[in-house]
């Protein structure tokens, strides 16, 4: 068996916060209007077409563009950026040029080519994934005779680690397990590369300065503060993840002073990807994919 291509699973213990420290899959470009939040603080996609949308299961394939990033083709689809990875067995994301063909798997999880010696137990236990999942993902009508050359998806699987060094950056993916369960709350992107340029009244290293760094921001105050700070301002403020927006964590536990960070998009699949500074440690960007806000504290959004 050969995965087409990095994620691990751990419970989150980080405490550097603030300034302290799957789902059916259309190609439909998501609207912010679309999204909406779960009692349980899960985002869901609302479709105006169809609650029962065909789930899309053959694997396509993506020409890179210039300016194309792997990150933002994995936003385009929908999937977080390990399902790409694995599929294409991308160490370096760097190293992705125009004019190269990806392969884009048609929701989150493994993709790999059957072999005369795959078998369907095997897959489930090394990529952790339901037996029946997989088959009824794939619509296998004898799952014992797999036939080789062909693609299995196995959805929400967990795939190798894929620690990288390119250069002065460092890319870690982490794939989060909460009390025992599989549950991608979320995914995260930590980063070494060092980040110049201004952050404006705030002070380098922290969640603040990063955000202020990516848009203007005129006010003052802790990250919790923004949210009340930013209304006396007359920014609009909401419950629903659009792209430029800032989340607004309040004090918890884990961040006394609350936390902010960036949104970068809003995916196909009603996900959001945001970019943070001082979540992983003082002065270090990270990017999130988040699935669920659930344990996030969220205030909101500041639009």
């Amino acid at each position: 068996m050969i995965p087409v291509l990095t994620a691990f699973d751990r419970l989150h213990t980080d405490t550097a916060y603030g300034a302290n420290p799957t789902p059916s899959v259309s190609l439909r470009t998501t609207h912010v209007d679309d999204v909406v939040l779960s009692q349980g603080g899960f985002i869901m996609k609302m479709s105006t077409s169809s609650a029962d949308a065909t789930v899309r299961r053959d694997v396509s394939y993506y020409t890179i563009k210039p300016g194309d990033t792997v990150q933002d083709v994995a936003g385009r689809f929908g999937l977080t950026l390990d399902t790409l990875r694995w599929a294409n067995n991308l160490a370096d994301i760097t190293s992705v040029v125009a004019g190269e063909r990806l392969v884009v798997p048609p929701v989150n999880g493994i993709l790999v080519k059957v072999q005369s010696d795959t078998q369907i137990h095997a897959l489930a236990i090394q990529y952790h994934v339901n037996v029946q999942d997989i088959v009824d993902f794939n619509l296998l009508r004898d799952p014992d005779h797999l036939k080789a050359g062909t693609m299995l998806m196995l959805p929400d699987g967990v795939g190798p680690a894929l620690d990288t060094g390119i250069g002065k950056k460092t890319v870690r993916s982490v794939t989060w397990n909460r009390f025992g369960k599989q549950v991608t709350n979320y995914t995260i992107t930590y980063s070494n590369a060092p980040v110049t340029g201004s952050g404006g009244k705030f002070p380098y290293g922290y969640c603040t300065w990063w955000v202020a760094h990516r848009r203007n921001v005129p006010w003052n105050g802790n990250a919790y503060e923004w949210w009340s700070n930013a209304r006396a301002f007359g920014f609009a403020e909401g419950q629903v993840p659009m792209a430029g927006a800032i989340m607004v964590q309040g004090i918890s536990w884990t961040s006394p002073v609350g936390h902010v960070s960036y949104v970068e998009s809003v995916n196909a699949d009603g996900s959001f990807t945001i970019s943070e500074m001082n979540y992983a440690g003082w002065g270090r960007v990270d990017y999130r994919t988040i699935r669920s806000t659930a344990g996030l504290d969220l205030l909101g959004f500041i639009y």
